[in-house]
């Protein structure tokens, strides 16, 4: 008898201990390592401004477009923080070799950019792609001592595996800045900032560096 209980006992503590482990809900649960030695390819900014041209998501409402002048800009930004990372290989991609129809894919309610994207990575060699993308751009309107209105920025940054098509990395940066009497809780980024009212495009390059450090970049 005393054998029998040890054995329920047992049991017992196993069932509870295997209860205990958390299984991943999905394959998205999984985590994806990316091996050190494999060269990533940055794609060049783009703006999606149709849902055909999404890879995952959805457009923001009343989408703020991004002037087509400034994507070089923030191409070259881009450039200079993944260098700053020095932790990969990496080959920057001309805007001048994305497909024809990048920004005039057909019209469609689901995201469907996702083998666009994946057959523009292998066309150009590359085994892993990086895909920065615009989805909102307000820029500040009036100085860095006062605005009527906040610069407002929404990027997203997504990693592909070209062979199969796996979305391997995903990661979004969304801010609106707001004054430090409005929320308390940006103190941290308001003396960051040095008390100043900052431009589009030095939010997106804060975004840009939260991605490369998030996605381990």
């Amino acid at each position: 008898m005393p054998r029998y209980s040890s054995l329920l006992l047992l049991t017992l503590c196993l069932a509870l201990t295997c209860s205990c482990v958390r299984r991943p809900a999905s394959t998205a649960d999984v985590p994806r390592s990316l091996p050190a030695d494999y060269t990533i390819s940055v794609a060049p900014f783009t703006q999606p401004t149709d849902t055909s041209q999404l890879i995952v998501g959805h457009i923001p409402e009343r989408q703020g477009r991004i002037p087509e002048g400034v994507l070089p800009e923030l191409d070259r930004s881009f450039r200079h923080v993944l260098h700053s990372s020095g932790k990969r290989q990496l080959v920057f991609l001309k805007a001048r070799n994305l497909p024809a129809d990048m920004t005039r894919y057909h019209s469609s309610e689901q995201p469907q950019a996702l083998p666009l994207w994946q057959a523009y990575g292998r066309q150009m060699g590359a085994q892993y792609l990086l895909i920065p993308q615009v989805l909102h751009w307000q820029q500040r309107e009036g100085s860095g001592a006062g605005v009527t209105q906040s610069a407002h920025v929404r990027l997203e940054f997504f990693l592909i595996r070209t062979d199969d098509g796996t979305l391997l990395k995903r990661n979004i940066f969304e801010e609106k800045q707001v004054g430090l009497t409005d929320n308390l809780l940006t103190v941290g980024s308001f003396f960051k900032r040095k008390g100043a009212w900052v431009t589009a495009e030095e939010l997106a390059t804060e975004g840009m560096a939260q991605a490369v450090k998030e996605m381990g970049l």
